[in-house]
């Protein structure tokens, strides 16, 4: 092989070499700060984790466009309830190159992110004590069941019956299926729709980053996973609370 051929195929292997780490440099730089970001428009306790999807990485830095990136947030508090993992998947995030250089990325718009917002029987359970409730929730397959005990007229009875799962923007409602076993023929029926009432149980699922509102609940043995959405989301540091 001819020196010159030599000479040429060193030098693209020592460009690609750089391009590669380059572009795996922009990676951990952007990453870091769209999880400072996060952190600090979202007011979290720790930073967020960061992953950026993608072969190349360059050519979204120099657009400025970003596709494929996914931000998990683990453990957050929301008025006394402990959601466990929000996973998001943002698309269409837009953070000029000139900003990045700076090091002043302060807002980065968002298009569209969808989301997985996952909820424990164990945390759940805590936040229904927390709030006085002697009931529980547990998984029964694909449904809920809600055992424990309810009150009426000084009296106390036990309950065991499944619930059906009504999933809202901001709260989750699990109502009562069918009255518990030998419920119904303890209680007059006149008494039936107060103990539904009772056994009706609504949890607020506030407040979660990124404008997320829940769309759809799922079932799993050990917790609940909500699909969520947010639409034309800002990372704003700028306009947050403390």
């Amino acid at each position: 092989m001819a020196r010159g051929v030599k000479i040429t195929i060193a030098a693209l292997v020592a460009v690609l070499l750089l391009l590669y780490v380059l572009d795996r440099v922009a990676v951990r730089v952007v990453r870091d700060q769209i999880a400072t970001q996060a952190q600090k428009s979202e007011n979290l306790p720790t930073k967020p984790s960061v992953s950026i999807g993608g072969p190349l990485f360059l050519p979204q830095v120099l657009s400025g466009n970003y596709r494929d990136l996914d931000i998990d947030i683990r453990g957050s508090v929301e008025d006394g309830l402990r959601i466990d993992r929000v996973r998001s998947h943002l698309d269409g995030v837009r953070i000029p190159l000139s900003d990045i250089i700076d090091g002043d990325v302060t807002k980065i718009p968002v298009d569209h992110l969808d989301a997985d917002v996952e909820l424990t029987f164990t945390d759940l359970n805590a936040y229904l004590a927390a709030q006085g409730s002697t009931l529980t929730l547990s998984p029964v397959g694909p449904d809920i069941r809600v055992s424990g005990t309810i009150d009426i007229l000084g009296t106390s009875y036990p309950v065991d019956g499944t619930a059906v799962i009504d999933v809202e923007p901001a709260a989750v409602t699990y109502l009562p299926k069918e009255l518990a076993d030998g419920l119904t023929s303890i209680l007059p029926p006149d008494w039936h729709d107060e103990a539904r009432a009772l056994l009706t149980i609504r949890i607020p699922v506030e407040g979660l980053p990124f404008n997320l509102e829940l769309t759809s609940a799922t079932v799993l043995p050990d917790r609940m996973r909500f699909s969520a959405a947010g639409q034309n989301v800002i990372l704003d540091t700028t306009t947050m609370t403390g």
